[in-house]
């Protein structure tokens, strides 16, 4: 088994894998866990995921911040609440991601699984007609070469594997995220929980993550993002000074001096696999973040995969469609909960970024 993507999705993979069934499994990563990461707030759904990969204690060790709320200034200037704690399933994280994808890693090298870190996907071939040959560069300019009877594209966003291959990716928007890291005193107090906030242009996110730091998003569409400047600095502050609650809440932090731009848009591999490949994760389907389902979505995708290929190579091979009908079936629902989110922020419908979104679906 090779697993091409080192994130959540492809490390959930690995290690359900290597906890629950004999298959050899190899993960190959482009990065070393050590920059930082964006994508840092999942609810209370995490404690049972990371339970069934026998990592909860180790996660409760690693010092994330707990999150006891979400809020949202969407539809009106006015912030509601919503506390997880009426919910009844406990509370949410704000995640270190480096520690947390580390985390993950670690564990699965513990497991006796190959991670081959710091090595880019470069290319996929059939050896033969039951293997894949995929080929690694290392940055510095050496080579891995791996045959597997089963591949997965766990690449995220992405998804290179299943590109390669040729498939299909319907993309639903081009949003991208903005993002800096705000340095806060020792004396500040925050009550644990992550903000959005509607803006003409776009929205915004914030977060208090561990390490004194707060996440600041700027989201919206790449184009409005170039028009704006808000891929940089100067461009960036004078948006966030426009908001209200992001701004006051930022107030007291040192302003980020880098910021980063990630694609956070919407989109659906079809199909998410075949008879020996299987995307996971945002390379299966990737959804807005006001969905707060990346992380959750990434564990969960790469645990069902990993027992469906478990299944596969035993010989039945309906788990696995029954993965790729899901995938299919939530990706649709979730575009119906973005249009009527979406629809019910109308004080700038005449604006680029809120017209699309409110616009018929086709």
């Amino acid at each position: 088994m090779a697993v091409v993507g080192g994130g959540p999705a492809g490390t959930a993979c690995a290690l359900t894998l290597l906890r629950y069934s004999q298959l050899r499994v190899a993960v190959i990563e482009r990065g070393d866990y050590a920059g930082p990461r964006v994508g840092e707030t999942i609810g209370p759904g995490l404690r049972p995921l990371l339970a069934y990969l026998g990592l909860w204690e180790r996660f409760i060790a690693d010092g994330h911040r707990a999150a006891h709320a979400t809020a949202a200034a969407w539809g009106s200037d006015e912030v509601f609440r919503r506390d997880f704690l009426f919910a009844g399933r406990g509370n949410g994280w704000h995640l270190d991601r480096a520690r947390f994808d580390r985390m993950l890693a670690q564990a699965v090298s513990e497991a006796h699984g190959a991670v081959l870190e710091g090595h880019a996907f470069h290319s996929i071939a059939r050896a033969r007609r039951d293997h894949w040959h995929i080929v690694a560069r290392h940055k510095d300019g050496s080579r891995v070469e791996v045959d597997a009877r089963f591949v997965v594209d766990a690449t995220g966003r992405a998804a290179v594997v299943a590109r390669r291959l040729d498939v299909q990716l319907d993309v639903v928007d081009q949003l991208v995220g903005v993002t800096g890291f705000i340095e806060l005193p020792t004396s500040f107090q925050d009550e644990h929980f992550a903000l959005v906030e509607a803006g003409r242009d776009g929205w915004w996110y914030s977060a208090c993550l561990p390490g004194q730091r707060m996440a600041v998003a700027f989201m919206s569409d790449a184009e409005i993002v170039r028009d704006l400047g808000a891929q940089h600095l100067r461009g960036w502050r004078k948006l966030l000074a426009s908001t209200r609650h992001t701004r006051a809440r930022a107030a007291s932090g040192t302003l980020p001096k880098t910021l980063f731009v990630r694609p956070t848009g919407s989109q659906c591999l079809r199909p998410t696999g075949g008879e020996d490949w299987v995307a996971v994760g945002d390379a299966a389907a990737a959804f807005d973040p006001l969905s707060s389902m990346g992380i959750g979505h990434a564990l969960s995708t790469g645990m069902h995969a990993a027992r469906a290929v478990s299944e596969a190579f035993e010989g039945d091979g309906e788990l696995l469609q029954e993965y790729f009908r899901g995938i299919a079936e939530n990706f649709q629902q979730f575009l119906n909960i973005r249009r009527s989110f979406y629809g019910v922020e109308q004080r700038w419908s005449e604006s680029a970024f809120w017209l699309r979104r409110h616009r018929p679906a086709e």
